[in-house]
């Protein structure tokens, strides 16, 4: 199973057939306790690099390309 809270909620379900999948979500709600491994240990956050764009400011076009779109745009 994928985690802890939709085995529940799956198990919750099988329980109480018939009934709406919001009503379902409320009990299991009600009912859920976390586990100690997850609440105890914090996961760390990992640092990623920002990629700097290779152009700064306005970017540059082709004088071809932008007579073409004229054209199709008449």
């Amino acid at each position: 199973m994928a985690n802890a809270w939709l085995a529940h909620v799956k198990a919750t379900m099988k329980k109480h057939k018939g009934m709406k999948f919001k009503q379902v979500l409320k009990m299991a709600k009600k009912t859920y306790k976390k586990s100690a491994s997850s609440s105890s240990s914090p996961k760390k956050r990992r640092r990623t690099k920002r990629r700097r764009s290779k152009s700064r400011g306005k970017s540059k076009r082709k004088k071809g390309k932008s007579r073409r779109r004229r054209k199709r745009r008449r």
